[in-house]
């Protein structure tokens, strides 16, 4: 057997050799896996894929993926992102400016900016004159301002599986990172906003009409916060309700399965659940930590920047907390004893990481649909991404430290 710390650096290396030859990540991320058990685990790894695979745990990853994406497909058939737009629209230029990709982020889908990014090009562009590199940023930053709080997105929910935590739980402690991106957000694009601030609001009948189209996202606020109900039920039981509002024809709620029901995905869920297995029976967290410990080096660095490499190069919300998280579960705590202070630092590096990878799918997008430049959108990129780190980490000290 290989030594769990450097079976991990191994596997990293597979992982990002793999995207590096444009290997598609869910390939990437099962080949990995599979170095990492092989080199720990030896012949064991035949029998803990099988305990890692047949878990309940595994069964939740998969309806509450299943429901967030097939809730994604309903609502986007149902036309309510386009009428909440128009809400927002009438309200403020500037408001609709930043709310509107905000408000296309609570719909996780890969490559969603893109959505938000065709809604917006006349308003940034024409109605507002904004430059090509300052819409990227505003509509790629503020599409993933709720990466740490929605329970929709698969790094919470993935988070969640692994330290054996409601959904709730983690949201508690990563909280601060979601605050910390908006005020960072805010600090870099008010400004600018206001400096072409311009009226082109239009007149809407019946505001609130529009605003209970949004009903499906105050049901799953309300049954996970309110009835605190598990993530994957609430999911599923809004994502029905949404079906059977819209009535979508036969056509549509075959393509909205196949969407949720995506291979890449549910080889990623098996991934990661796999991986999850490998490490527990490994030990490799513990040899971790006492590898740590042993050179003396600072823990929270360590919680950080892990995550945030991966991130960085996988550009995956989900990679990020799959892989680096169940290594970090000494640390991190499970259950009733989450260390809140050590899952923001891990989860803000993870997800900050993910949001300057120049292989960022949205970011991809943004720039082809604006003509921006990585160049252009970096200088509000940077300056954002070192604040949010900085206020999210801030308040984190200021609530647990």
């Amino acid at each position: 057997m290989v030594d769990p710390v450097l079976s991990f650096v191994i596997s990293v290396a597979v992982l990002v050799g793999l995207l590096m030859i444009r290997q598609q990540v869910h390939v990437a991320i099962m080949a990995s896996t599979l170095a990492f058990g092989a080199l720990t685990l030896g012949w064991g790894m035949a029998d803990s894929t099988v305990r890692g695979i047949l878990t309940y745990s595994t069964l939740k990853l998969f309806i509450a993926f299943f429901s967030a994406l097939f809730l994604s497909y309903m609502m986007k058939v149902a036309g309510i992102l386009d009428r909440m737009t128009r809400l927002f629209a009438s309200l403020s230029c500037n408001f609709a400016s930043i709310f509107v990709p905000s408000l296309v982020g609570l719909i996780p889908m890969p490559g969603g900016a893109l959505v938000s990014a065709m809604m917006l090009k006349e308003h940034y562009l024409e109605r507002q004159s904004l430059d090509r590199d300052f819409a990227s940023f505003l509509n790629y930053w503020f599409r993933h301002i709720w990466v740490p709080v929605w329970p929709l997105f698969q790094a919470l929910i993935l988070t969640a599986v692994i330290l054996e935590a409601p959904v709730v739980r983690i949201i508690e402690s990563t909280f601060p990172a979601a605050l910390g991106t908006i005020l960072a957000g805010l600090l870099i694009a008010y400004p600018l906003l206001r400096r072409r601030a311009r009226r082109c609001e239009e007149k809407v009948s019946n505001r609130w009409k529009l605003l209970i189209s949004g009903w499906p996202f105050f049901l799953v606020v309300v049954l996970v916060f309110g009835v605190r109900l598990p993530v994957e039920w609430a999911l599923l039981v809004t994502a029905i309700a949404t079906a059977l509002y819209t009535r979508p024809s036969k056509g549509e709620t075959v393509e909205g399965i196949k969407f949720a029901l995506s291979p890449k995905i549910l080889l990623v869920i098996v991934a990661v659940m796999m991986y999850r297995q490998y490490v527990f029976d490994s030990r490799s967290a513990d040899a971790l930590l006492r590898f740590m410990i042993s050179r003396g080096i600072p823990i929270m660095p360590v919680v950080f920047t892990l995550p945030f490499v991966i991130g960085a190069t996988t550009a995956g919300e989900f990679v990020f907390a799959g892989t680096a998280f169940p290594l970090l579960v000494n640390v991190l705590g499970t259950g009733k004893s989450i260390n809140d202070l050590a899952l923001l630092v891990g989860y803000t590096g993870g997800y900050i990481g993910v949001m300057l990878s120049p292989v960022h799918l949205c970011l991809i997008l943004t720039l082809e649909h604006y003509g921006g430049r990585y160049s252009g959108v970096y200088r509000y990129l940077l300056p954002a991404s070192v604040m949010a780190v900085l206020i999210s980490l801030a308040l984190g000290e200021i609530l647990w430290g």
